[in-house]
């Protein structure tokens, strides 16, 4: 039944909630991250009543040129997460929190990041540069791509903001937001959807009483004129603001835009919240556009997303970070996460009893909370900015130290060596390496390497050097090769048959008009065949093997095969199948070559 009523929800001390609130916005993020972009990422089937609990699973990592599978463990978490750390961190070092995240957090967090978005990528590599992603004297492209940056990074690293600065005015909240937020974005649609979710997160952090069904909009529409505030109100960069007023579109009209945006939205949740019962989940994220790809990642859904999960669940905030979590087709990780936050603002953090240390770092969760909650400062020194040629020195150094080893990282915490399993990569041109660091103040940092095989056979780059062209086609996920498999088969159509069992990896082997033979034993044959003698109807079951797994599978599922059993593990072992049906119903299990 879904709970639409807040009365059972007892009011938290600031403490408790700002502990929820960080251990809530992980556990939506490690909760929601193997659902955002289910075709790259191989997912163990779970039992409905059981979605609330993590699962192993791998990613498609590495780009076009160098994919390999990465494993998750269950609980890890992704980006979302690991840039509250860092701004959490940051906000611990006092008055140069800004430049101490700019030049040393965000450079040292490109070498493990997991699931980092695109934009905030692009500044991050400006920042390498040590030059800001506004500054002119970069492409006029690269500048106009920054302004064009509305997506959700910025709000789902909200939190600290919120924990740190509770007691404070908003403007000030809101002025550290911005501030953030423009080492990454320049969209009005990520800065104040990012403030916007800072004013939910701060409502629901300082409301010493129980938090009324669907007040928290109701603030929100009430309190416009406080969160909707122009940029050129705050004092932040002059340079900045000459940027974006140089900007095609007026940037002081689509703040104006963003913010009737995030009011239609709030419109939408209130309405949807005086449906009660009658409301569907479902249909009110399609109305706030969380699966329209053309705006679902953006910065004002993301954080009225939440807000709308967060005031209609307040009672049952597991089962709304479960929805955010597997609402597929929507930004998963994020609104689960940012949703997460804004439960444990309201719950604080007995709702997660029986995961919130399965969450991947927990203990340092709470204590990075509890630190931003006291407004604890770091025994801070001079810095150095951490730049593109020195990191990858360390990194290149680290690969070759012994594990089990204590280093010094660029942000100057010590952490200690493991080595990880690597990852299968799809090609035999590169190898990808994995070393895990355990950091004395309690969090797991993941870092990889990849370089490039040296090769022995005749197309070796030494006895016949490439193109650099036909290097990169050579290094895209091939088909996968199979192995053992059959039997014959009577089929209705030997065209769609074909297709099928072509995007699975097979070749032919010989064809005529009435004849198809794959190499590995399979053979297709027309219905009409069987009418020479009697046959049982019933189906087949094929049995295969191929040496890509992962990619056989992406291409059967993107092409809407009906899939039987998701691409998982054979009981207890690390050996991976899957079993979907052709296109005439038989049953073809795919199991990975040993």
């Amino acid at each position: 039944m879904t709970v639409t009523m807040t009365d059972r929800v007892v009011a938290k001390s600031i403490p408790n909630k700002a502990v929820g609130a960080m251990l809530g916005a992980a556990y939506g993020d490690a909760l929601g991250w193997p659902n955002e972009r289910p075709g790259n990422s191989q997912i163990l089937e779970q039992p409905l009543g059981q979605l609330h609990e993590f699962t192993r699973w791998s990613r498609r990592s590495g780009g076009r040129f160098y994919a390999h599978e990465e494993v998750i463990e269950p609980g890890e978490y992704s980006d979302d997460t690991q840039l509250i750390l860092c701004l959490g961190r940051s906000l611990l070092k006092g008055d140069q929190w800004w430049e101490f995240y700019t030049r040393v957090e965000l450079p040292f967090w490109s070498l493990y990041e997991r699931g980092g978005g695109g934009a905030t990528k692009r500044a991050v590599n400006s920042w390498l540069d040590g030059i800001e992603p506004w500054n002119p004297k970069r492409k006029p492209n690269d500048v106009q791509k920054y302004f064009s940056a509305g997506g959700n990074g910025v709000a789902m690293r909200a939190l600290p903001h919120a924990l740190k600065f509770s007691e404070k005015n908003f403007f000030d909240v809101a002025r550290s937001i911005l501030l953030d937020g423009i080492a990454t974005h320049g969209h009005p649609r990520a800065l104040l959807g990012a403030i916007v979710y800072g004013f939910a997160l701060r409502t629901a952090l300082r409301k010493k009483s129980t938090l009324g069904y669907g007040e928290l909009i109701e603030e929100l529409i009430e309190y416009q004129e406080i969160w909707s505030i122009p940029p050129s109100h705050y004092r932040i960069f002059p340079e900045w603001l000459n940027q974006a007023k140089k900007q095609e579109n007026d940037y002081f009209h689509s703040w104006l835009s963003a913010k009737d945006e995030i009011l239609k939205y709030l419109d939408i949740c209130r309405s949807e919240i005086a449906r009660g019962e009658l409301s569907s989940d479902v249909n009110a994220l399609e109305k706030l556009q969380c699966f329209d790809r053309n705006i679902s990642g953006a910065g004002t859904v993301a954080a009225i997303a939440s807000v709308y999960l967060a005031s209609r669940y307040a009672a049952d905030p597991l089962n709304g970070v479960k929805i955010a979590a597997f609402a597929k087709g929507s930004d998963t990780d994020t609104i689960a996460s940012m949703s997460g936050g804004l439960l444990g603002c309201i719950n604080g953090s007995e709702w997660l009893p029986s995961t919130n240390y399965s969450i991947q770092d927990s203990t340092y969760l709470e204590k990075i909370a509890l630190s931003l909650d006291s407004n604890q400062s770091d025994n801070f020194s001079e810095f150095k900015a951490l730049k593109r040629s020195a990191l990858n020195s360390w990194k290149n150094r680290i690969f070759s130290d012994p594990v089990s080893r204590q280093v010094k990282l660029p942000d100057s915490r010590v952490a200690k060596i493991n080595r990880t399993r690597n990852p299968m990569s799809y090609s035999e041109r590169f190898k990808v390496e994995f070393r895990r660091f355990d950091t004395i103040d309690g969090q797991k940092i993941y870092i990889s390497k990849i370089s490039k095989r040296i090769l022995t056979n005749k197309q070796s780059a030494v006895n016949n050097p490439m193109k650099q062209a036909d290097l990169f086609e050579a290094q895209r996920p091939q088909k996968p090769e199979s192995r053992h498999l059959g039997p014959k088969l009577p089929v209705e159509s030997l065209d769609n048959s074909i297709r099928f069992y072509l995007e699975l990896g097979l070749t032919i082997k010989r064809r005529s008009k009435d004849l198809v033979v794959f190499d590995g034993g399979l053979v297709l044959t027309p219905a009409s065949y069987t009418k020479e003698f009697q046959i049982d109807k019933s189906r087949s079951i094929i049995y295969m093997e191929v040496t890509n797994i992962q990619n056989g599978y992406d291409r059967i599922a993107e092409r809407g095969t009906r899939i039987a059993t998701g691409l998982k593990c054979w009981k207890q072992t690390n050996r991976r199948f899957f079993r979907c049906f052709d296109p005439d119903e038989n049953l073809v299990e795919v199991f990975e070559t040993r």
